[in-house]
């Protein structure tokens, strides 16, 4: 037992998958239905990497909750000002360098957890390809620093994603039939 939770070996082979997965590409999705243990997976990873002394931040969010221009911002037609969107800030504040001594050493995610479909997350194959960069409605570009930041989609699963999608991302399955019926009950027994 391990922060309330039950270990289970499947379920560390996920997060160690993730971790691997990660190394080698700057944006992750981990896909499988509900229950699958997706958030889990994410949050150990984030607290094994705290253990080893990686402070990790999650930036989540839900991407279908607004619309797309308070995803990634607009542009005033009237008056060319600029206003930030969820993303783009939080985008523009993770990648900017550090000044503390160890800020290379923090690892930042943005976590979009929700669907994937065309009307979002086509803005963001630049940013997925290796050209690591975010291209804003006004112009900016605001390049990723890798491999302190990553972008993570947390997905049920691939339906509406294209291929141009999902060809710029390294997958990590999580199958909730692998976990069986003992980790949901596992809380009960502790009382």
């Amino acid at each position: 037992v391990h922060g309330g939770l039950m270990v289970d070996s499947k379920q560390v082979d996920k997060v160690v998958q993730l971790y691997e997965t990660m190394q080698t590409r700057h944006t992750s999705m981990v896909v499988g239905p509900t229950g699958g243990g997706k958030s889990v997976v994410i949050n150990t990873l984030k607290a094994a990497q705290g253990e080893l002394r990686l402070p990790t931040k999650l930036h989540i969010i839900n991407p279908k909750a607004q619309p797309t221009t308070m995803l990634y911002g607009v542009l005033d037609p009237l008056t060319r000002n600029w206003t930030d969107g969820i993303f783009s800030n939080i985008f523009r504040t993770i990648n900017k360098p550090s000044d503390k001594e160890d800020g290379n050493r923090e690892r930042k995610y943005v976590v979009f957890d929700g669907d994937v479909d065309a009307r979002w997350v086509e803005d963001l194959n630049s940013v997925m390809d290796d050209n690591k960069l975010l291209t804003l409605p006004n112009g900016e570009r605001i390049r990723l620093l890798s491999p302190i930041v990553s972008l993570l989609f947390e997905v049920g699963d691939l339906q509406y994603a294209s291929p141009a999608t999902v060809s710029r991302v390294g997958m990590v399955y999580l199958d909730p039939t692998n976990l069986g019926w003992r980790p949901f009950t596992y809380p009960c027994t502790l009382r």
